[in-house]
């Protein structure tokens, strides 16, 4: 029960205060920059390098994610070990969408037909002077 009583606190303090408590955003942070250091080890491990650097550096991230989940949820409380998890699904998600919307765009460039509308280039080719 005292439990209960605690959880009910910090819920109450989070509810009235203005913005974010300062160490859910410092956890958050903590786990975007995981999360982008991921996608960055991610992105320069890219084939033709092959898949063990690309392994390694998936597999590294979220043992590190899980160490750092079970010391912040042991060393403070368990909603900042939420926000840590939070800051680094961003972090790939975004990293990802980022990516997709890119090769979408390159995708449609490549395969859609100039005469729909869709610029093959992004430079018109020079009249010559005459």
């Amino acid at each position: 029960m005292a439990d209960d009583s605690v959880l009910e606190e910090e819920d109450q303090a989070f509810v009235e205060s203005p913005g974010i408590p300062i160490d859910l955003a410092a956890t958050s942070a903590v786990g975007f920059i995981v999360g982008g250091l991921t996608a960055a080890a991610v992105y320069v491990s890219y084939p033709p390098h092959g898949r063990t650097p690309i392994l390694a550096a998936g597999v590294g991230s979220v043992l590190l994610i899980v160490v750092l989940y079970l010391a912040v949820a042991r060393l403070a409380r368990l909603r900042a070990a939420d926000w840590l998890i939070v800051g680094y699904a961003v972090a790939l998600v975004g990293v990802t969408a980022f990516f997709i919307m890119v090769e979408g765009v390159q995708f449609m460039r490549d395969h859609v037909p100039s005469h729909l509308g869709v610029p093959m280039a992004a430079v018109a080719p020079r009249q010559p002077r005459a």
